[in-house]
């Protein structure tokens, strides 16, 4: 029983740390792309809008492509003969370790650098946009949780209904 309960608790901490790393790799394509509009000084209305539908297309396409992977292991799928993926789960605490303080220091960088340049950009601008970039990314983030929780919820109840009959 108590291995039992250790194995749920090791998967547990696995699909945790799947999905910060997945929302880490997200959230950096997001400020790359937002890094990228800055260097290429496309116009504040175009990043104002761009950033938000780019971030919903990712998390949405994530999300889609989650559930799609899901329904096709589920199939056969069997617990107790699932080997736990330690590399992956490794890999997976590695990029969820990394990737965030990383992103935070290269937009310290960048900040610093194009703050003491000239750039077409106002500081004001540049904040806002630093701002609709993080909040999009944790909008989208929240919301994909509870998609993927509503999802996963009614997938239950519709087996325990059909496992009653």
């Amino acid at each position: 029983m108590n291995t039992q309960i250790f194995s749920l608790a090791l998967w547990m901490f696995f699909g945790f740390v799947l999905i910060k790393a997945i929302d880490s790799i997200l959230s950096f394509l997001v400020n790359a792309y937002f890094h990228l509009g800055i260097w290429q000084e496309w116009s504040v209305l175009f990043l104002t809008y761009s950033i938000p539908v780019l971030s919903f297309c990712l998390y949405l396409s994530t999300i889609l492509l989650s559930i799609k992977y899901l329904n096709e292991i589920s199939i056969n799928f069997g617990f107790q003969k699932i080997k736990f993926p330690i590399i992956l789960y490794s890999l997976s605490v590695f990029i969820a370790i990394i990737l965030n303080p990383l992103q935070n220091k290269l937009t310290g960088l960048y900040a610093q650098t194009i703050f003491s340049t000239d750039s077409i950009y106002d500081n004001e601008d540049l904040l806002s946009l630093y701002g609709i970039t993080n909040a999009s990314t944790a909008i989208c983030a929240w919301v994909s949780i509870i998609v993927l929780s509503i999802y996963f919820y009614r997938t239950y109840r519709k087996s325990e209904i059909i496992s009653k009959n």
